[in-house]
């Protein structure tokens, strides 16, 4: 028999947590996730969460840096909207019990990272998302069934209302549904994301022909350890923010380091090798000790060795459309977090911009999903097509074709290996994004095409598609 709640959650990240948190007393809620083998990206954030919490910032500010870092295509109504709300997102985090550092006189210490005028990350060390996780999950416990299962697609009713999911342990039926399955980076063949960042929500919203928005825009950081794995240890910008400094082979510095990531991933790229020095940061092992253990881990010393860096795949800012209230295309169902574009970061995410989205968007779906709650719906028939693990070929091919550079000989090829059959949900995403970067005939943002160098005004729209490939052979 069909498990019925009032809310599911697909994803156990922060924005799926901040939702069941903000839900109503006595919502029957589930939260179904893939389990801690394949955990999300929230534990692995680093640098920490923005808001205007310091003396000389304001969400005013916080807004105007924003809209400068997305280079034209931020919805510049979501992007106050939710930056006026970074104070309060703080305290409610502060009074649910999770520890941030404090400056000596007691006020929170600020960390500056790229794109900011002045300090705005709210942090903890260099672990941020764990202390958020972890303060989630505890006040959490008791409010939600976790369902340690993995999504196989999501149900819609006659009418096209989404009535639940569909997993591989059977059907869960809910009056509404948050996809909050964090983002996709573990599509590309280098990454800072866990292994289990597939983009599985977006392809299943992309079957149920939601519309998508933003698929071309994925953020390569710019500071990953390159040490020639495809699981790249994270070297987070506040490192930048704090003194560390790239250089070149003679020990040169070439790019401003808190430029916006797309800025300072393209001349990364563009000189060819670079390196990071952390050796002039005070106290480097006490205020960063995520980065300086996972360095070690794969034989580098931050202390006293330069760290060999090159931009891998990190934030994929496109995604499920969604409104400033998460609600997609598709009535019952909604997302938040990486999963969901909601034209906050326009064509390149500012730092510690994730975190809070993801948190402003989840606990706002809440309210929504509780209006859909006391709705009964029956499932609809079952769906064509099911939602299996990526093919293990994807990461090169979206590294070789849709990679930090683009062009439309690669594009093409791209679009025309992945559309042949046999086929999966996760190739008709890979697609969909190629096609998506094929259509951008410009430069902006993380998007950068070799065939079109340029900023194109033309092109000043966000992207916006519900299509399916249309495949070849039947």
């Amino acid at each position: 028999m069909t498990e019925r709640y009032d809310i599911v959650i697909v994803g156990g990240g922060i924005a799926g947590l901040a939702c069941a948190l903000s839900a109503p007393a006595g919502t029957r809620i589930a939260v179904v996730d893939k389990g801690e083998a394949e955990a999300g990206s929230s534990p692995l954030a680093q640098g920490g969460i923005a808001a205007a919490v310091g003396p000389d910032d304001s969400p005013e500010l916080h807004a105007s840096d924003t809209i400068a870092a997305g280079a034209g295509l931020c919805d510049e109504a979501v992007v106050r909207d939710v930056c006026a709300e970074g104070p309060g997102v703080v305290a409610w985090l502060g009074s649910l019990g999770c520890e941030f550092d404090r400056a000596p006189d007691g006020s929170l210490d600020l960390a500056r990272e790229g794109g900011q005028a002045v300090p705005r990350s709210v942090h903890r060390a260099d672990a941020t998302g764990v202390e958020i996780v972890r303060a989630l999950r505890s006040a959490a416990a008791g409010r939600a069934e976790r369902i340690r299962v993995r999504a196989t697609a999501l149900l819609l009713d006659s009418d096209g209302h989404c009535a639940g999911l569909l997993t591989d342990d059977g059907p869960i039926s809910g009056g509404g549904v948050l996809l909050a399955t964090g983002g996709a980076g573990a599509l590309w063949a280098a990454t800072t994301n866990a292994p289990g960042a597939t983009g599985d929500g977006i392809a299943l919203a992309l079957a149920a022909r939601a519309t998508m928005a933003d698929l071309e825009f994925m953020q390569f950081h710019p500071t990953a350890l390159d040490d020639g794995t495809a699981g790249r240890v994270l070297l987070t910008e506040a490192l930048r923010g704090a003194g560390a400094i790239i250089i070149d082979e003679r020990g040169k510095r070439f790019v401003d380091e808190l430029a916006p990531r797309h800025v300072v991933a393209k001349a990364i790229l563009e000189r060819g090798r670079a390196w990071l020095d952390c050796r002039g940061i005070d106290r480097l092992e006490e205020r960063f000790p995520t980065v300086v253990a996972g360095a070690r881990a794969r034989g580098f010393d931050p202390v006293t060795q330069t760290l060999p860096v090159s931009p891998a795949a990190h934030y994929f800012i496109g995604g499920v459309a969604v409104d400033a209230r998460g609600r997609c295309s598709v009535p019952g169902l909604y997302a938040a977090g990486e999963c969901a574009s909601s034209g906050m970061h326009g064509a390149n995410r500012m730092a510690g911009n994730s975190l809070l989205e993801a948190v402003v968007l989840g606990r706002r779906a809440a309210s929504m999903l509780d209006d859909e709650a006391a709705a009964d719906r029956s499932d609809g028939g079952p769906p064509d097509r099911l939602l299996g693990r990526p093919d293990a070929a994807i990461p090169g091919l979206m590294w070789d074709g849709c990679g930090p550079f683009r062009d439309e000989i690669r594009l093409r090829g791209l679009i025309d290996a992945l559309e042949r059959p046999p086929a999966s949900l996760h190739h008709d995403l890979c697609a969909a994004i190629a096609r998506a970067a094929l259509e951008r005939r410009e430069s902006r943002g993380v998007h950068q095409r070799t065939d079109f160098r340029v900023t194109d005004p033309t092109f000043a729209v966000r992207s916006v598609s519900n299509d399916l490939p249309t495949r070849q052979g039947g």
